[in-house]
Parts: structure tokens; C-alpha cells; sequence
């Protein structure tokens, strides 16, 4: 991940990007951000699970619980960050404004047995990672948030339940308008979601 934020850091200013967006369930990837950006030069928006987003432990992964360190006996597990936990409070000290706290865009409504739009558009992302979905899922929630506008050009990262594998330099836009639709009352055309180049992206 060492290398990732290099990487990042350098593009940034190549490129002029101030907002830098990071996905984080536990707050580990946030911190590990904020840390190696800083928040100088680079606004950080964090962006993190819904709230009562809760996994049954004995579902996950050995692999999963050692590295989002779930002590042995748990049962359940409650991820995100919520409005009252310390780590928020810990990342707000270290000078993060946004952390934004909602539903995945791509998740759409779940439907026993079935699918729906957002679903076969997660599946289709998912082809170039889960650090690509998760990049663009992210910029699309935190422009909904009103921490990004709409055209802006910013840089998203994200990854597994490893962390931070992916980084990309996209157009910012609502979720209503991801493909470049909606209603043009008074203003000008909205901007659709642009994926402008991929900055680091690696799989694991």
C-alpha cells in the first residue's frame, strides 16, 4: 500500500487534484491515507460502509478476520464507521472533514433470487478489480454527499477487505447522472462519470 500512496502523492500534484477519496470500513486504509497524503495539500474524503452494515464472522475468511483484527469468540461483526465511533473522532483530529457513511451505489435493492441494474453494473466493474468498482462506486457517493462537484476531477482509491489496491483519476458525478443523464432544467448538460486514466492498480 506504501507504494500505492507514491504514487498517488505524485500524480496528484502532476495533476492538480486537491480531493483524494478513500474507501475504508475500518478506518485502517483512512488512517494509512491521511498519514502518507496529509491533509496540506489533499483534501481526504472518506467514504465507509452503511450503517448496521453487519457480517457474520463465521462467514468471512481466516484471512479476512486477521486483517480487519476480529477477536476470537465474536459472532457478528459491525463494520463502517459510524457518527459515534472513536475512529471517527480519530480521523476528524488528524483533519478529515468528509466521511460520508451510506448504502454502495452498485448494491441497488436486493432481490432474493434475482438481480437488478446496479448489480449487473457492479459485476461488469468487478472485471478490472474490485478496486475499479470500488473506486467509482465511492466517487459517485460522495458527490451525492455534496463533498464533490459534479464535472470536478478527483482521485478515488480502493480495494479489498486487504486494503487499498487501486487509483483512479476520474470526472465526478451524482449517481442519477452516471451515465451522463437527467434533467437539463436551467443548467448545462450534466456531466457523466469519466474514468480519465488509471493511475496504480494492482490485484490481490
Amino acid at each position: 500500500m506504501q507504494e500505492l500512496f507514491e504514487v498517488v502523492k505524485k500524480r496528484a500534484k502532476e495533476l492538480g487534484v486537491k480531493k483524494i477519496i478513500v474507501a475504508s470500513s475500518t478506518g485502517d486504509s483512512a488512517k494509512k491515507a491521511v498519514k502518507n497524503l496529509g491533509t496540506e495539500d489533499f483534501e481526504i474524503i472518506v467514504v465507509t460502509d452503511r450503517a448496521e452494515a453487519i457480517f457474520d464472522v463465521e462467514s468471512l475468511p481466516e484471512e479476512t478476520r486477521r486483517v480487519w483484527k476480529i477477536k476470537p469468540g465474536t459472532k457478528v461483526y459491525l463494520s463502517g464507521i459510524s457518527h459515534d465511533s472513536p475512529v471517527r473522532r480519530e480521523l476528524e483530529e488528524m483533519g478529515v472533514n468528509w466521511i460520508i457513511q451510506a448504502t454502495e451505489v452498485f448494491r441497488g435493492f436486493n432481490v432474493p433470487g434475482g438481480c437488478n441494474v446496479a448489480q449487473v453494473i457492479s459485476k461488469t466493474l468487478h472485471l478490472f478489480g474490485s478496486g475499479t468498482k470500488v473506486a467509482i462506486e465511492i466517487t459517485l457517493m460522495a458527490c451525492d454527499a455534496g463533498a464533490l462537484i459534479a464535472g470536478e476531477d478527483v482521485i478515488a482509491m480502493g480495494g479489498t477487505d486487504k486494503g487499498l489496491n487501486t487509483a483512479l483519476y476520474l470526472t465526478a458525478a451524482h449517481t442519477d447522472e452516471f451515465f451522463g443523464t437527467g434533467i437539463e432544467s436551467g443548467r448545462k448538460k450534466p456531466p457523466k462519470l469519466r474514468v480519465k486514466e488509471v493511475i496504480y492498480k494492482r490485484d490481490w
